[in-house]
């Protein structure tokens, strides 16, 4: 059954791609390529209006900022050579590198990231993250909301020197500049093309330089000569749009892939065979997926007790058991390993049917009678995801009497309905932008924040993560954010389910894939030797 569907799959991709040869590489550019899939569609080329991991992942090729991350999970300088910090903790002057050059052989200057930020908060820019990661600096909220044309946090000293002040003491600042609303862009081309981001104005100053775009199709990157960190090793890098994940796997194993994700339920079979078997590797990832109950969509959510019963109705470890092939770490919290202040003693909500089923009645709905109808929401072609929700549905129709309809949506409309706070429950992921608590903590929960789209609001939550945000003792801090995790998870507009856990093939001539808990870096040092 396995090699039927590898050959189904195969059949339709090449009538997907027409011309294609069976010779194990249907590039159209030649010399070093590096292969793999994009899983979606990108949503945007621009940076300052990105929101989704695989389009980061495409566009961090191109486009950098101020810093960036390094093997280790460490911050270094990028485009800035070296900053310093004031001793008040609120005001950084950035020293950049000179010699660095945009695509178009213009070389960058502090003037350049003016522009970048100021655009980024920008209300016709439209971005909905800017107001998450660049809202720290002076006069953000201000320019968000149309009452500035400029940032007044943001001066240019001289063409080399940038200061940034922000509004009070901030451990993670600097962290929150390796997000794309702060990497640099370049201002003539944009105005070129009225202000948009397209294939001929997305230019950056990263490895890679945009070569073509066909939509619903492919992506190839071009290596950058100029590249301030040296040139790539590579000299294109091939991105054809693959969404259906047997269909990634069928073209890695016919040699017209050079990475591949891996489903879990591919995950055996893959072991066991002789070639595949030795070609696996697995990436534990700063990242938690769960279960949102929005009280804006649905109204039993607003109980607390209706969102309890959810929690203790769901067997993590089972739905990790049997969907996942028990690859992936159950969380019990919302903060993942890897991220300071994840405790391994918490076990947060332990599975109770019983208990589940007598909150449900005490909310008014014993044995789901009288709860409207819901829909679990997740992204289409992913099986680790349909299996995972398969698996919850069943446990809530028998634990609590309820009958949840699935649906997939396509990745572009889940994001705009995610925005819009329309879907009632939705099984979803949130990675770690940066290393922090308050990346997940009061990101992603705190009321008003721009990620909370569930409804979610507690004063002492709030409280709690303020506090936390702003203190500099970092003792102080994991305590505060460790409290705050421990009241969220028990007031469940989340379901923590599991911890990310990434399993790939790479081809054997593939070398130089550096590696984060945020994800892969750049590729700015892979190699092909095929």
């Amino acid at each position: 059954m396995r090699n039927f569907l590898i050959w189904i799959a195969w059949f339709v991709l090449l009538l997907t791609f027409s011309g294609c040869s069976n010779s194990g590489s249907t590039s159209s550019v030649q010399g070093k390529v590096f292969r793999y899939a994009l899983t979606a569609e990108p949503t945007t080329l621009d940076p300052a209006r990105v929101e989704d991991g695989p389009t980061i992942d495409l566009l961090f090729q191109v486009y950098e900022g101020l810093v960036r991350w390094e093997v280790g999970n460490e911050l270094v300088p990028n485009i800035a050579e070296r900053w310093e910090i004031s001793p008040d903790g609120k005001t950084y002057t950035f020293y950049l590198k000179k010699g660095v050059k945009f695509h178009n052989g213009r070389e960058v200057t502090a003037e350049d990231f003016k522009y970048s930020i100021e655009r980024s908060l920008d209300p016709e820019t439209g971005s909905t993250t800017a107001g998450t990661y660049l809202n720290d600096i002076v006069g953000a909220n201000e320019r968000l909301q149309g009452k500035t044309q400029e940032v007044a946090g943001v001066q240019v000293v001289d063409s080399h020197t940038l200061q940034l002040e922000i509004d009070a003491p901030k451990a993670y600042f600097l962290a929150k500049l390796t997000y794309p609303t702060a990497y640099a862009v370049c201002k003539e081309a944009i105005e070129k093309t009225n202000g948009k981001v397209t294939v001929e104005s997305a230019i950056g100053t990263g490895p890679f330089k945009w070569k073509e775009y066909v939509a619903n199709s492919k992506v190839i990157l071009e290596a950058f000569g100029d590249y301030h960190d040296g040139r790539p090793l590579l000299d294109f890098m091939e991105r054809p749009i693959i969404l259906d994940a047997t269909t990634r796997h069928a073209m890695y194993e016919s040699g017209e892939l050079d990475l591949c994700d891996v489903q879990k339920s591919d995950l055996i079979q893959d072991q066991k065979d002789p070639v595949l078997s030795k070609e696996l590797q697995f990436f534990d990832r700063a990242a938690v997926y769960y279960f949102a109950l929005n009280q804006n969509a649905y109204a039993p959510f607003k109980d607390m007790r209706v969102r309890q019963a959810f929690a203790l109705a769901i067997d993590r470890e089972e739905a990790v058991r049997v969907a996942l092939q028990g690859v992936n770490k159950k969380a019990n919290g919302i903060l993942p390993p890897g991220v300071p202040g994840y405790d391994e003693s918490y076990q947060g909500w332990s599975y109770d049917p019983k208990r589940a089923a007598e909150l449900l009645a005490e909310a008014g709905y014993p044995g789901g009678k009288g709860m409207p109808k819901l829909t679990l929401t997740f992204r289409e072609k992913t099986p680790d995801l349909r299996r995972v929700a398969e698996v919850a549905a069943n446990m809530l129709k028998q634990n609590l009497g309820m009958d949840v309809d699935l649906r997939e949506m396509e990745w572009g409309a889940f994001l705009d309905e995610l925005n819009k706070e329309s879907m009632p429950m939705y099984h979803l992921r949130w990675a770690a932008d940066y290393l922090d608590p308050q990346n997940f903590l009061s990101v992603m929960l705190r009321t008003g924040a721009q990620e909370n789209r569930v409804g979610y609001s507690n004063p002492k939550f709030d409280a709690l993560c303020d506090e936390a945000d702003r203190t500099t003792d970092s003792e102080r801090r994991i305590q505060l954010y460790r409290q705050a995790e421990k009241l969220v998870v028990e007031e469940a507009p989340w379901v923590p389910i599991y911890y990310q856990k990434d399993v790939e093939l790479i081809k054997p001539y593939v070398s130089g894939v550096r590696d984060t808990l945020l994800g892969h870096l750049p590729h700015a040092k892979t190699d092909v030797a095929r």
